[in-house]
């Protein structure tokens, strides 16, 4: 019996067919149909979003989408036949060879399993984000995930590239895999028994079954010369915060040292770069809020605690990654208001009379900072860290009110501060920006 949803669906392309034959509108061109749907699979194009079932036919520039824990399989007209495993995004678009239409898997996310049509049909490729796969007489499987595209020969040959046009490798012999990441295509290696299986015929894909963004597979080939591409990638665009503690390192005046402790926490942008699978490499900038620090005294005199105000950095960061962690030394630019007391008293602080005084701005100053972090990635885009930054103000000579000058008396003072935080980032990378951008 056909469902309701499926006459709605072609209620729509006969609409959508009438259309054609009464104006200039694009009218779908039929490629194949669904044939197993498990849970919530989609199909969506320029004018029509609808869930799928068995039966329902699918279109050139159609997106192809799978819930968790869901699975589609598609049959083309040609034979050929598509599975997507849970969680997975592909847009089948058309291209033209040698005067024959062919199709692309555009395959943003996922688990894909592809057996192309017997003899001389049509022309079928694979593209992922970091990867192209060439596809004729072939069975293989994809995962394509953030930064990385696993591809695992079942029966044939297919040749895998990456998607910039760099490296290739051909895959011709049963149960191989390769990696692809913006590092390169790693050397064919033979799947191990512990591997994530799309079915029970098939080689296992590397990976644990049921997850949709799969760790390092246990047996990853190295690259030519090189070490093995890690699991994660730490390239791309992050956001996040940071919040923790502000201790001061400030003298004031004769010296009066200012070691009190207090709040610092704001906003994080930042930007890295996978230089090499564990060389990660990049720049942040913060905005944050300090409260105001406790004072100190050096048993003469005492200053209280400090005003609040703002400090950021511009900092280049340089790490060493292991899979899911980061360790890493930064340093830059600092700026922010000076830590200087709000008021201050005591013989020989200005000078050997007893004074009292009163702050009368808060400058705002330039310096310097250096420190370092680990970094943990919980997922593929969140991440977590614990960060040391010491930080060092431009020297100042701030204005107070006294009872021992008719005037303003600018008072020497140097501001340093240990910042103790830690932050949450989330994170995407240009991939993730440029089939974004490709699927619309």
């Amino acid at each position: 019996m056909v469902s309701g949803r499926s006459i709605m669906r072609r209620l729509a392309l006969s609409l959508s067919a009438s259309c054609a034959v009464a104006s200039p509108c694009f009218a779908d061109q039929k490629i194949g149909s669904a044939v197993s749907i498990e849970k919530d699979v989609r199909g969506a194009t320029a004018e029509r979003s609808a869930r799928l079932d068995v039966g329902d036919e699918i279109y050139v520039d159609e997106i192809l989408t799978t819930a968790a824990e869901s699975r589609g399989k598609f049959t083309f007209d040609d034979r050929a036949n598509l599975q997507m495993g849970p969680s997975s995004r592909v847009k089948l678009d058309n291209f033209v060879y040698s005067g024959n239409s062919g199709v692309v898997f555009n395959a943003t996310k996922g688990v894909f399993r592809f057996v192309s049509a017997p003899g001389e049909h049509k022309r079928y490729e694979v593209r992922t984000p970091t990867a192209t796969i060439g596809v004729r007489g072939t069975t293989f499987g994809v995962r394509a995930t953030r930064g990385r595209t696993d591809a695992v020969l079942i029966d044939g040959a297919i040749e895998v590239c990456q998607a910039s046009g760099g490296n290739c490798r051909t895959l011709d012999t049963p149960c191989t895999f390769v990696t692809v990441t913006d590092a390169g295509v790693t050397r064919p290696r033979t799947l191990r028994s512990n591997g994530w299986r799309f079915d029970s015929n098939s080689c296992r894909l590397p990976g644990p079954r049921g997850g949709n963004e799969p760790t390092q597979p246990p047996d990853a080939p190295p690259t030519d010369g090189a070490s093995p591409p890690p699991a994660y990638d730490w390239g791309g665009l992050s956001i996040g915060f940071n919040a923790g503690a502000a201790v001061g390192d400030a003298e004031f005046a004769d010296p009066v040292p200012m070691r009190g402790a207090g709040f610092l926490g704001g906003l994080k942008l930042g930007y890295n770069w996978q230089v090499t699978p564990h060389i990660v490499a990049g720049f942040e900038t913060d905005a944050e809020y300090r409260s105001g620090i406790g004072g100190g005294t050096n048993g003469q005199g005492s200053a209280s605690n400090t005003r609040g105000g703002y400090l950021g950095t511009f900092r280049a960061r340089l790490g060493y990654a292991f899979d899911r962690w980061l360790v890493y030394g930064t340093g830059g630019l600092a700026y922010g208001h000076i830590i200087a007391p709000k008021n201050f008293s005591g013989a020989n602080v200005i000078g050997p009379a007893y004074a009292q005084g009163i702050s009368q701005n808060n400058p705002f100053l330039p310096g310097w900072t250096v420190g370092g972090g680990v970094q943990f990635a919980l997922t593929d885009r969140l991440s977590v860290k614990a960060e040391y930054l010491y930080v060092r103000l431009q020297h100042d000579l701030p204005l107070y009110a006294t009872n021992v000058a008719p005037y303003s008396v600018g008072v020497c003072n140097i501001s340093g501060l240990h910042s103790i935080r830690v932050g949450a980032s989330f994170g995407f990378s240009l991939n993730d920006l440029l089939s974004s951008a490709s699927a619309r």
